[in-house]
């Protein structure tokens, strides 16, 4: 069995073969059971373990095992952190990989996904709400799908805006990259806006998102967190990764669902959907569409298996 690291995930997991694997796997008939999730003890927050498990058809699979640790930037470790183990068709264990790098990777991978059918062809300005680990794989994937031109990142904290950006730089050719003054100008002249905070309380505010913007919301996976206001989430066509774990755990459609601000049949459909062909995707230039996303074992297992095969196992 082989243990790849990160550096060797991030050579072979590029976000064009990342996006094209999760596309193929949400048009097949995996088996995905339902993520166990255990609170554990300590801390001054809510840790959780997570196991979440997915299956290919031909039997292989993998397993990530997550632990979410909401103080540990404190100590300088990051707030969620994984392994995936990977097994053959014959329920041989193969490959045990960096899941914490996967999962940034993958979490990037399903929202560019989303956009390749719900933003605009012609969407050249990117905003991205958040300074965390995840915001510079957002911003890779996105640009992936859409001929961005611009990249506006907006964060609480000037000097974490200021290193995202500088990052960005780093590895965006003829992209301009920009730290916005704040989310409310920066959006007004988004055609992508992708929200990958923790917020508790929307950062994000519907009356100030211009006709034919795309809503990314990858940050918040609780009940009790949201990303967006009512106002985004009502003047939207909203689509999710999928059902089943959007729905039960999505606070930026819980909340609204519950008071009646939308409700059920303004979720239009999941990824596979998507890909299937079962909805359409952007139907109007002029119409404001959100992707919400809490993440599911199987971007996990597509992502994964194509690592595992790149390898050469």
């Amino acid at each position: 069995m082989q243990i790849l690291s990160a550096e060797e995930i991030r050579r072979c997991a590029t976000m064009p073969r990342l996006i094209e694997s999760l596309r193929e796997a949400f048009r097949k008939e995996c088996v995905v059971p339902a993520r166990q999730v255990v609170q554990l003890p300590g801390g001054s927050g809510e840790r959780l373990f997570l196991g979440m498990p997915a299956f290919e058809p031909t039997g292989a699979g993998a397993v990530k095992l997550v632990t979410y640790f909401p103080d540990n930037p404190a100590s300088g470790l990051p707030t969620v952190q994984a392994v995936i183990v990977v097994f053959s068709e014959r329920g041989t264990p193969q490959a045990v990989l960096d899941g914490t790098l996967v999962t940034r990777l993958r979490t990037g991978a399903a929202s560019a996904l989303a956009s390749s059918y719900l933003s605009r062809e012609d969407s050249a300005h990117l905003v991205v709400i958040g300074t965390g680990a995840l915001a510079p794989e957002m911003a890779l994937a996105h640009c992936a799908v859409r001929p961005i031109r611009r990249v506006t990142v907006c964060g609480r904290r000037p000097e974490r805006a200021t290193a995202t950006a500088d990052a960005l730089r780093a590895v965006l050719e003829g992209t301009e990259v920009a730290v916005g003054r704040s989310v409310e100008a920066a959006v007004a002249g988004a055609d992508i806006v992708s929200c990958a905070t923790s917020s508790a309380a929307p950062v994000l505010c519907g009356a100030w998102l211009r006709p034919g913007t795309h809503v990314d919301l990858v940050g918040s996976f609780t009940p009790a967190a949201r990303e967006a206001d009512d106002a985004v989430m009502r003047g939207s066509r909203i689509f999710v990764d999928t059902f089943a774990g959007a729905l039960g755990e999505a606070g930026d459609l819980l909340e609204p669902l519950a008071r009646g601000v939308i409700d059920r049949a303004q979720i239009e459909g999941e990824l596979a959907d998507l890909a299937r062909g079962r909805v359409r995707g952007r139907a109007a230039h002029s119409e404001i569409t959100v992707f919400k996303s809490v993440g599911t074992a199987l971007e996990d297992l597509a992502a994964a298996r194509m690592i595992v095969t790149a390898v050469g196992l």
